[in-house]
């Protein structure tokens, strides 16, 4: 038996369902690839053996499966041999494009996982220093030296684009 219904996971997925897709596509840069992610969230929630409590309980284990898969699809075989290889053939068109556009998601999408994951939970999510420590089981200390290096390489991407937006 499962800790929740079908119909309660769909109430589940309608009120956090975009927050579990933008920290996919933050991640991964890629639309198909998030939603492969959602998906493999969305089987973790319904074999969830014991329910969660609290709505913030809740939202914060989304987000650390959501982490978690993305965590798992770069160290699989399939991303390292066949994306590296894909993004070496096509000569990294897609990275041009994406730059042209503007938009500050895409310009996340530029930094290494661990500074964007970081700016996406403290800003989209508003979590604090500490509750992205707990959720992603590291130091205070850490996560804030993440956040301040995130913020400046952002604003360096961001002043390469020509836009600037001041945290």
């Amino acid at each position: 038996m499962y800790s929740y219904s079908h119909a309660e996971i769909e109430n589940i997925l309608e009120e956090y369902g975009n927050t579990i897709y933008r920290a996919a596509y933050i991640q991964l840069k890629s639309r198909d690839k998030a939603d492969d992610i959602y998906q493999e969230v969305c089987i973790k929630l319904l074999h969830l053996k014991s329910r969660i409590d609290s709505k913030e309980h809740l939202k914060a284990w989304l987000l650390k499966a959501t982490i978690d898969c993305c965590k798992d699809y770069w160290k699989s075989a399939w991303y390292r041999k066949v994306t590296i290889d894909n993004k070496a053939a096509a000569g990294q068109i897609e990275e041009k494009e994406e730059q042209t556009s503007g938009c500050l998601t895409e310009y996340m999408q530029q930094l290494p996982g661990k500074y964007s994951a970081v700016l996406h939970l403290f800003y989209y999510e508003e979590y604090s220093i500490k509750e992205i420590a707990q959720l992603l089981h590291a130091k205070e200390n850490t996560i804030a030296s993440r956040l301040q290096r995130g913020r400046n390489k952002l604003k360096k991407i961001l002043e390469k684009g020509g836009n600037y937006y001041e945290f």
